[in-house]
């Protein structure tokens, strides 16, 4: 090698070792090239610790800065042009979206930059790609009387020209009439479907970011973690049709300075897989926000995240009970999350996905769309439909805002007569379901239910809610109607039957039967029951329990206890480790119980309600066995599935109105499963926001008995004559709206007059009745006065009476002064902050301050033995009683009197007289 070769090679080394060492240096100052660009951080941020101190894959959320310059210009590359959207049509899956394209990222600071808009310009002289959404975006359209919202814009995007499409629901040159059914001759002049908007490019939308709070997740509290209880986590839904692309997790929390810091950490893993630790800090005990990338392949439907503590105060031998060995994490840590929608696949098999996903926790929102505006039309199925997503729902909630134009975006449900199902415009043949691309959006599906009458709508959202399973792996289908037979009462599947033993494996798998982990831990057995038990002078109603523990070797005998509670209610504790000749021997007797300790309970009527929780405790602490010595922190706990409820002994009765009811269960609407013997009144021409308020409403009805509400009658407010007399009655309506229909309130205590609640008096005996009312149960306690006289402005109505047509039937109305009060009014049913405040015969929502009255005579509903009856009847009548009893005894006085007088007279005449002793002797 001669001199120029060897000056040529040392200058090519001497290059490639300053590149390196410049490309250390620049990954020393940020983040490492895994790291995510910044995300939003806790609201109370504290003094982030030195990065030696902290995991390698943890970063102070201020050191997270721009990536190397190779990625930098990787980030800034504008993106691919879009090929041209061709009109959707049923059952074909849009194409796949493009490569995913990172948004840029700022420079270092102590506080995140935004994220730069589009259109703007970097300091490198390049336009920035436009950063993704933050949240799903549903822009259904809302307006009163169900008028069009004004069409979105489409994101302007470099495209070569195309020919316009035609749209998705253009009529057909020539097409037979529509069959009209007799029933519904209104359905004969229905209006031409409403033209779509132009169609919006299906990648605008393929990438979604969402930002959540631990709190939000579920963790109310900031979570502590000790030396005896080292593990705590939650889950982490994502959409079953989105695929994470990146992920973090942005913690802030505190370590006990009294730790040991080579031997003390705070790990965390995802789906047992490791993520990161948290050291200790000797100078500072509070730690964050420090963010930890999570790696999308750990990802899956539902996600468990894990905080792990491992703790120790000496070097020797540690107490785990020791207070000093703690470890927090706040609940404002944020898990952020950016997912990429897959391409939807629309077919009939897959519901209710994708309006509906049992991973994700939050309410269940689904625009509905009612093409044909008129009246109650089609209102019937929507509701049909809404209650089988609010029996799915449950607990999460539901909204379902109305329009009579397609969402702009994402999905919807479309119900109505004669809507196209194809892209030619042609008319269904029968009743249809079927499922097609949002003409705005690709991305998104519109699950449409129609028929060529009302008739077949009907059947149509029938055979949808009954029979999904039965739909088969098609994007149409056109069905025959379903055979329901008839409904009993009490025969709701949410209910607990009250005819027959039930075993706890009825309510809950088994495997939701069994904890493991550190004492103490709890089983939690919830249940519904119909809200009118009744038990004869409140005996309790049996519960057998059958548990098991671990070897009684392990943990302390003194103390360790069963804890029973009920609704937070505690009821009584039993002994866990009884060392009994009885139960020694029970143990080697073989049986389907064998190695369980059996025990009885009893649950007080007054402690149930329409929803209730059955809570078992398991306290028990393992063996102290002195310094350093393993203790076995391991604990099983397990409830035999063959644990039983018996509320055989129980009728069915109790006094309304009582607003309690209708709020935690929908009594006594709930006592038909399908509420064939219910009618909602509503007006004739209800806009979209009594629209929206009867959907809420109807999906409440559905998760209160998990069952749809087939059998519901729909009436007009004016014309309640055509109303059903034995039914039961919901009014719901705005207060310009009442109409006719105000006699409905005749059986409560209360009158609407304008934009007024008075409370009524129409005799001078109901006069008399409230100034001697038992006020203890509300009344003037809660501000009602025979004067009553309250404006209603901004707010909405709850009021409950009997029905006026037929007595021991109730009517419950949901008024508001707006169409928003009436939507919010509906929504505090489902609302448990706002359940207690759910009492009475009157409930009056101002903004988020609910106020309830008690002034209507109360009625009897259901059956009692008639033994029962005259006792009850005594009990509530005092005087009566005082006055039977008098009576009573002055029978019983006069009955002995004459006794002993007959007596009295049988004896002296059985006294011989002195004539016949002197003549015997």
């Amino acid at each position: 090698m001669n001199a120029a070769s060897r000056r040529g090679w040392c200058r090519g080394a001497c290059a490639v070792v300053a590149w390196a060492i410049l490309v250390g240096h620049a990954k020393a100052q940020v983040a490492s090239s895994q790291d995510s660009a910044p995300y939003e951080v806790p609201e109370r941020p504290s003094a982030p610790l030195a990065p030696t101190d902290v995991s390698r894959n943890a970063q102070p959320v201020a050191a997270l800065g721009a990536p190397s310059p190779v990625a930098q210009a990787s980030y800034n590359q504008a993106p691919a042009p879009v090929a041209a959207v061709t009109r959707p049509q049923a059952g074909v899956v849009p194409p796949a979206p493009p490569a995913y394209v990172p948004p840029p990222v700022s420079a270092p600071s102590a506080v995140p930059a935004p994220m730069p808009q589009a259109g703007l310009v970097d300091p490198a002289g390049q336009t920035s790609a436009p950063p993704p959404p933050s949240v799903p975006a549903y822009a259904p359209a809302q307006s009163a009387g169900f008028a069009p919202a004004p069409a979105v814009p489409a994101p302007q995007q470099a495209a070569p020209p195309v020919a316009a499409p035609a749209p998705a629901y253009a009529a057909a040159p020539e097409q037979p009439a529509p069959v009209v059914d007799p029933a519904y001759p209104e359905a004969a002049a229905l209006p031409a479907p409403l033209p779509p908007a132009p169609v919006i490019n299906p990648a605008a939308r393929h990438e979604i970011t969402r930002t959540m709070t631990f709190r939000e997740l579920g963790i109310t509290t900031p979570m502590t973690l000790r030396g005896f209880s080292p593990l705590q986590g939650f889950d982490i839904p994502v959409p079953a049709d989105e695929v994470v692309t990146r992920a973090q997790v942005v913690i802030d929390g505190a370590l006990s300075p009294s730790l040991l810091p080579e031997a003390s950490s705070l790990t965390l893993t995802l789906n047992e897989q490791y993520v990161g630790t948290v050291k200790v800090d000797p100078q500072n005990s509070r730690f964050g926000p420090l963010a930890f990338d999570l790696d999308p392949i750990f990802f899956t439907g539902l996600n468990r995240l894990n905080f792990h503590f491992a703790g120790e105060y000496r070097r020797d031998c540690n107490d785990l009970h020791n207070g000093v060995l703690w470890a927090r994490v706040s609940d404002l840590s944020k898990v952020i999350i950016t997912t990429m929608q897959l391409p939807p696949v629309r077919k009939l098999s897959r519901l209710p996905a994708p309006f509906f996903d049992p991973n994700l926790r939050h309410v269940v929102r689904v625009p509905f769309v009612f093409p044909h505006v008129n009246g109650q039309n089609s209102l019937k199925a929507g509701g049909i439909v809404a209650s089988w997503l609010g029996r799915l729902a449950e607990a999460r909630g539901v909204s379902f805002p109305v329009s009579n134009t397609l969402p702009m975006s994402g999905n919807a449900v479309e119900v109505g007569e004669n809507i196209p199902v194809d892209d030619r415009g042609s008319m269904p043949a029968g009743p249809t379901v079927l499922e097609v691309a949002n003409p705005h959006d690709n991305w998104g599906t519109i699950l449409v239910v129609t028929g060529r009458n009302q008739r077949e709508v009907e059947i149509a959202a029938r055979v949808l809610v009954f029979s999904p399973d039965t739909l088969g792996d098609v994007s149409s289908r056109v069905v025959e109607d379903v055979a329901l037979a008839p409904r009993k009462p009490y025969d709701a599947p949410a209910f607990v039957p009250t005819d027959r033993v039930v075993r706890f494996g009825e309510i809950m798998p088994a495997t939701a039967l069994q904890r493991q982990g550190s004492a103490p831990l709890g089983i939690d057995i919830p249940f519904s029951l119909p809200p009118d038990l009744f038990s004869w002078r409140q005996r309790t109603f049996p519960v057998k329990l059958w548990v098991r523990t671990p070897a009684d070797a392990a943990f302390e005998h003194d103390g360790s206890r069963l804890d029973v509670s009920l609704n937070t209610s505690y009821l009584e504790s039993f002994p866990l480790f009884e060392n009994t000749v009885w139960k020694q021997w029970g143990l080697q007797v073989s049986g389907p119980h064998v190695g369980a300790l059996g025990v009885r309970a009893g649950l007080p009527p007054l402690l149930l309600f329409g929803q209730n929780r059955l809570s078992l405790d398991f306290n028990v602490r393992p063996i102290d066995r002195g310094a350093c010595r393993r203790v076995d922190e391991d604990f099983v706990a397990e409830v035999d599935s063959d644990s039983s409820f018996d509320f055989r002994g129980s009728y069915h009765y109790t006094t309304l109105p009582n607003l309690t009811y209708f709020a935690g269960s929908a009594f006594p609407f709930s006592r038909m499963a399908d509420y064939s013997e219910t009618a909602v009144v509503m007006p004739s021409q209800p806009d979209s926001g009594v629209a929206n308020a009867f959907l809420n409403l109807m999906g409440f009805l559905g998760a209160s008995t998990h069952y749809p509400v087939a059998g519901i009658q729909l009436v007009s407010s004016d014309d309640v004559s055509r109303l059903t007399p034995a039914r039961d009655i919901i009014f719901l309506s705005t207060i310009d709206q009442v109409g006719p229909a105000r006699e409905l309130l005749t059986g409560s205590a209360y009158e609407i007059n304008g934009q007024r609640v008075r409370l009524g008096q129409r005799t001078m005996l109901d006069g008399i009745w409230y100034l001697f009312q038992n006020l203890g149960l509300g009344g003037e306690e809660k501000g009602a006065t025979p004067a009553l006289n309250a404006p209603i402005a901004n707010a909405g109505l709850l009021i409950g009476g009997e029905s006026p047509y037929v007595s021991h039937r109730s009517v419950v109305a949901v008024l508001g002064d707006t169409p928003q009060q009436l939507v919010q009014m509906v929504d505090s049913l489902r609302d448990k902050q706002s359940l207690p405040a759910m009492q009475g015969d009157l409930v009056i929502r101002n903004g988020a301050r609910l106020t309830y009255y008690r002034n209507s005579r109360q009625y009897a509903v259901g059956t009692l033995p008639r033994w029962i009856r005259l006792e009850l009847y005594l009990q509530s009548h005092l005087l009566l009683l005082c006055l039977i009893s008098l009576a009573g005894v002055a029978l019983m006085g006069t009955g002995a009197m004459a006794l002993l007088k007959a007596r009295a007279r049988r004896r002296l005449h059985n006294v011989p007289s002195s004539d016949d002793t002197s003549a015997s002797s």
